[in-house]
């Protein structure tokens, strides 16, 4: 019988998810998204009548489509995500590599390129103190990509960002076995684990986990463990956070407070506060996903980026438009001018009227 469980659990499948609220595809957005199917390498991804269909024949759960997806809208559950930020702590040594073919190591995901861009900053933030390794030795033959992978991408993003944060990266990518030799030592022992605690990454980690990991949860959001490994960082008042994957996004004065950058975004970055005599208009960049749906609808394309985020743990006011009242049907409406004391719909039936009594004239 226990036997019969292990085996199923081996064999048992775990079909991706779509989060069809956050989905530019399914939840028909005006704008088309296909990035799942297109970077899906056993083309096991088809999309038809704004619902994404993947087909478990073909697909081998390597999660590449759950990292490239631009609003992680993707769940997939044993790519071994979970695993690496519960148990990464317990390694002498960090070595990431490749379960699907094989690769030595004591931290494992499906396949490296499946590794998200905000995890990686993730971890660098985490065990800043710590050297990241990662086992590319069994990537060479591996059709899913070596040079110019995804995760190399991935891997710079990461990089990238945690450097502008005033934080050293320190890793290393290991293209032979015969490199890791020293780095596959069992877990660190009970004693060494509590003098890592009383480190300040230690307890970094430790903050972090407990405010991500709990057992109701069922898929990790990579945004909401960056944005919670950031809070537990003392950084200095002041300090702008990188662009690289969110956008603060800022409105000029053609916006009229349509609200329809708030209607289309999938992450609700966008909020729209309406009083007697005002519209307020608002953006948070942590919930940016950098998809630019914002930025393609406005139609007054009052939407343009914004230097890098002082503040990201709120709601930022961008724009404050004065209602006036119309003057002919005391209906509230944003005017164009200082002068335009009648909204467009008055404005446009007197200038109809104008145009036929001048005709029948």
């Amino acid at each position: 019988m226990i036997l019969d469980y292990f085996i199923h659990k081996l064999t048992e499948e775990n079909p991706p998810e779509i989060n069809e609220t956050k989905c530019i595809y399914a939840s028909g957005k005006i704008c088309e998204c296909n990035i799942c199917k297109e970077s899906c390498p056993e083309h096991a991804i088809k999309l038809k009548d704004k619902s994404v269909i993947f087909d478990m024949k073909l697909c081998t759960e390597c999660g590449i489509c759950k990292a490239k997806c631009p609003i992680q809208a993707i769940m997939l559950k044993g790519t071994g995500e979970n695993d690496i930020i519960n148990h990464a702590g317990e390694k002498k040594n960090f070595l990431f590599s490749c379960s699907l073919e094989g690769g030595e190591g004591n931290l494992n995901i499906s396949c490296l390129n499946a590794l998200h861009p905000e995890l990686i900053a993730t971890l660098f933030i985490m065990y800043k103190d710590k050297k990241l390794h990662f086992n590319l030795s069994k990537c060479k033959k591996c059709k899913l990509g070596y040079n110019n992978s995804l995760f190399k991408e991935s891997l710079n993003k990461a990089v990238n960002f945690t450097n502008a944060m005033g934080i050293d990266t320190v890793y290393e990518i290991h293209t032979e076995e015969k490199e890791l030799s020293n780095l596959t030592e069992e877990e660190l022992s009970r004693r060494d684990l509590f003098k890592l605690v009383k480190k300040e990454s230690g307890n970094i980690a430790l903050k972090t986990i407990s405010t991500i990991i709990d057992k109701d949860y069922n898929d990790l959001s990579f945004r909401v463990m960056l944005l919670k490994s950031m809070k537990n960082l003392k950084l200095e008042p002041g300090r702008n956070y990188s662009n690289i994957f969110w956008e603060n996004w800022d409105v000029n004065t053609d916006c009229d407070g349509c609200g329809k950058c708030e209607t289309v975004c999938p992450g609700n970055a966008w909020k729209i506060e309406n009083s007697e005599t005002k519209i307020k208009l608002y953006h948070s960049p942590q919930n940016c996903y950098k998809c630019g749906l914002c930025e393609t609808v406005c139609p007054k394309k009052a939407i343009i980026k914004g230097k890098d985020a002082a503040e990201l743990w709120e709601f930022i006011l961008k724009r404050e438009v004065n209602l006036s009242v119309c003057k002919i049907c005391n209906r509230k409406f944003i005017p164009c001018n200082q002068d335009n004391d009648q909204c467009d719909i008055c404005r446009k039936k007197e200038l109809l009227r104008r145009k036929i009594s001048t005709s029948l004239s």
